[in-house]
């Protein structure tokens, strides 16, 4: 299909004419995800294997840069004597970007072995129904949301009203306008016919790990002194608890953003205030190591 898309200096704008492709994932043996595999470390070799096999000109380091995934960590996976499980969210995006699925939803249902059980058991906490949240898993976008001013910007264009120049303009400056020209010529953000500003994807997810980064650009936009405005709200509760106190706790707090989603989510109640949301708990200091972890899910 056809979008106008912007180029856009500090103060004049040129649009330009951009096709976008869409790419049929390529397809995979789906086999290699048996249960016979005794751990995830073997699984993802094993499919890793498989796959630059039938990917002859594929470096592991080209393969690597694609599916976001350190170089370093990718060679310690291929090692004969790497022992240490690899970080969920290395798993989750090298699974993605193997199998081709994005959706993450789509993903934990494509998988089993110890591959589904580590990312059910980190992950599913995170996802709603298929239907309900689409969001998907795009390496290539959560590269560049490195850049906390990049990630703020493409947010606002992920809104249903999308966002404008002049917002972007306001709110970060001449670096906004800098930053939001990337993102045009790159086609992540697209026009519509209103001269309104959208993201090209607006369902998307953010690797957990980076997600922990990038919430401290979100909590600099909480703004004390407009809590007279009727807007904003904060808390912060902490107290020594035990493990079926933090199991209760992040119950109400699932259930309570489901239910935010939902909001969200009501065309009738989105309008064009750029609101946000940010539930988050944890243990103050080292996690505690517990004897029956797998089976009790990870306090996150």
């Amino acid at each position: 299909m056809n979008a106008r898309t912007y180029s856009f200096s500090h103060e004049t704008v040129f649009y330009f004419e951009n096709r976008l492709v869409l790419l049929q994932p390529e397809n995979m043996n789906l086999s290699q995800t048996e249960n016979s595999h005794s751990s995830v470390n073997q699984q993802l070799k094993s499919l890793v294997s498989s796959y630059l096999d039938n990917h002859k000109g594929l470096t592991l380091n080209a393969l690597a840069t694609r599916s976001g995934v350190p170089a370093t960590t990718m060679r310690r996976l291929m090692q004969e004597d790497q022992r240490q499980e690899l970080a969920p969210h290395s798993v989750l995006a090298l699974t993605s970007y193997l199998l081709k699925e994005k959706k993450i939803s789509a993903l934990l249902k494509k998988v089993n072995g110890p591959i589904a059980e580590l990312l059910n058991r980190s992950f599913d906490q995170f996802i709603f129904d298929d239907k309900s949240a689409p969001h998907e898993l795009h390496t290539d976008l959560n590269s560049l949301f490195r850049d906390k001013t990049v990630y703020l910007i493409y947010k606002l264009a992920a809104n249903a009203c999308g966002t404008s120049v002049r917002e972007i303009k306001n709110i970060f400056g001449i670096l906004g306008i800098e930053k939001l020209n990337e993102l045009v010529e790159l086609n992540w953000i697209i026009i519509d016919e209103n001269e309104r500003l959208h993201a090209r994807e607006k369902n998307f997810s953010v690797e957990l790990a980076l997600a922990h980064q990038l919430t401290h650009s979100l909590v600099d936009c909480y703004k004390p002194k407009d809590a007279d405005k009727g807007f904003n709200l904060f808390y912060s509760l902490s107290e020594g608890m035990n493990e079926e106190g933090i199991n209760l706790i992040k119950e109400i707090e699932k259930n309570a953003v489901k239910k935010i989603f939902d909001l969200m989510s009501d065309k009738k109640l989105q309008g064009n205030i750029p609101y946000y949301s940010v539930v988050l708990s944890d243990v103050i200091g080292l996690t505690p190591n517990k004897e029956n972890a797998h089976e009790a899910g990870v306090l996150q």
